[in-house]
């Protein structure tokens, strides 16, 4: 069970790891929007994906260590604190995004931001929580929610789809992620 300074912490984490993103995403050049396509990946994937869920990653190694998260059954504890870190992330992200004039892309973003990142933050919660347990199974974790996140950036950028289709992405990732919300680690492993 979680308490609410956790969640709060939790919340606090997310938001913490939104400036870790942004002073780290500061170091990358931006190129002229006719960069092309490889740019693209290389700033869905590398630029937002990996540097935000990595910036998630290290702020929750110490709030799990605070909230006394290490036992078998606290899996789903920690994935449920990665969660409420995803949700401090993108309400931080969000109002960020406020000063944007493009009204479709503002509610998009409300829509969907929230399920993506709160499904990235469960498999980071629980990534954090298997790494020094379950190595391989952390890093799979780590790597899908980057996957799953460049993917929905891949979508919202790219003048090849609908940024509708973003929608169901965000919320198919998040219905595959809330298992991790379920049982222990070793019901889990069953």
């Amino acid at each position: 069970m979680t308490t609410l300074p956790l969640f709060l912490g939790a919340l606090t984490a997310g938001i913490v790891s939104l400036f870790i993103a942004a002073l780290v995403q500061r170091l990358f050049h931006l190129p002229p929007r006719t960069a092309g396509l490889g740019w693209l990946f290389f700033s869905v994937f590398v630029r937002a994906a990996l540097v935000e869920e990595t910036s998630r990653l290290i702020t929750m190694f110490p709030l799990l260590k605070a909230g006394r998260i290490r036992r078998g059954r606290d899996l789903n504890i920690a994935a449920a604190l990665g969660l409420a870190a995803g949700f401090g992330f993108a309400a931080a992200e969000s109002a960020l995004y406020g000063g944007m004039t493009d009204l479709t892309i503002i509610l998009l973003r409300n829509l969907t931001s929230l399920p993506l990142h709160g499904a990235c933050g469960i498999r980071i919660g629980a990534a954090a929580f298997l790494f020094n347990r379950q190595r391989g199974r952390a890093i799979f974790l780590y790597i899908t929610a980057i996957i799953i996140h460049g993917a929905y950036n891949l979508i919202i950028l790219s003048p090849a789809t609908h940024t509708l289709m973003a929608v169901p992405v965000a919320l198919i990732a998040l219905v595959i992620s809330l298992p991790l919300l379920k049982g222990s680690e070793e019901e889990q492993e069953n």
